[in-house]
């Protein structure tokens, strides 16, 4: 077991003996790829592990973070020796698979136990593993096993190597920094998208001729406010080349009527000049005097 980063290790792998091949719901992590929360611990499991745990779970009763366990049904072990590390070697060693010495005479964990009520007729044998949230890398270089007897010793010489060993990543919080930094730059890529709509959905055109006179320019936004969007409800009828609706100004809470220039009128600017500019000179108690215009994207509404 090889871990990427020198002080942190995934979880652990084992050999298992279990009926089948199919371990589909099983769960990763402390599970290792055996068993869940709901099938840890029934008998009708029929597995057989040994496990070489390299994360202490307090709750599964593991005794520290470097240990081997015989696991029965269930991925609490119910016998489990520490396993011994030689730090100056920057790899584990146990007196159970020293690679550089002759397999020991004394197990480092001996157990007596009645499978009888484990084992069928058919069973796979093999191994499983899980490293869990932390990157690490699990390598089975040679192993071999006899049902009936004394397993076949391996041949050290003939293993192969442990592939070569990725470097650690300098700066191992760019795997939380790229995708938040990604994130932030599409929610950027978005507001900037919907502000360029916004303002183009209230863009408004502004001319030489419009510093000439008098009447007032009110911004389209504040049209479409005080006659909610030009609402059908707030129609009040229409006129000449174009439909009047019924409004109150945001900003002084004032009602107006807003004549808006049909899409389709052959109403131009010219004519559109010539309207604001005779309008906005009348003075009489028979008219409503013009309050102000807008013009947005060639369209005039007129605010009265």
């Amino acid at each position: 077991m090889v871990p990427e980063l020198p002080t942190l290790s995934g979880h652990g792998i084992a050999f298992t003996v279990s009926p089948s091949v199919n371990f589909t719901g099983a769960l990763s992590g402390r599970y290792l790829g055996i068993l869940n929360i709901t099938t840890d611990g029934l008998s009708s499991n029929h597995l057989l592990a040994v496990e070489l745990d390299a994360i202490r779970n307090p709750d599964l009763k593991d005794i520290n973070d470097n240990h081997i366990g015989i696991d029965v049904n269930s991925v609490i072990s119910i016998d489990s020796a520490p396993v011994t590390y030689f730090s100056d070697e920057e790899k584990e060693n146990t007196s159970l698979t020293l690679i550089s010495e002759p397999k020991p005479t004394l197990p480092l964990l001996s157990t007596s136990l009645d499978l009888s009520s484990v084992m069928l007729d058919s069973m796979y044998v093999g191994f499983s593993s899980s490293t869990g949230a932390v990157a690490s890398s699990h390598y089975i270089l040679g192993w071999s096993f006899n049902r009936s007897g004394q397993a076949q010793s391996l041949d050290v010489s003939k293993l192969p190597s442990l592939p070569p060993q990725r470097k650690p990543r300098r700066k191992p919080y760019l795997r939380i920094a790229v995708p938040a930094i990604a994130a932030i730059i599409l929610l950027l890529a978005i507001s900037g998208a919907a502000y360029i709509i916004r303002r183009k959905t209230y863009e408004e055109l502004r001319e030489d001729w419009e510093q000439e006179y008098g009447p007032q320019r009110f911004s389209y936004k504040d049209l479409y406010k005080a006659t909610k969007g030009f609402a059908a409800r707030e129609l009040l009828g229409r006129g000449g080349f174009g439909m009047v609706y019924r409004g109150v100004l945001p900003s002084s809470n004032m009602q107006v009527a807003v004549k808006k220039v049909s899409h389709d009128s052959r109403h131009g600017t010219k004519e559109f000049v010539a309207e604001i500019v005779s309008m906005g000179r009348l003075r009489h108690r028979n008219l409503v005097q013009l309050l102000g215009y807008c013009r947005r994207n060639g369209r005039a509404p007129l605010g009265l």
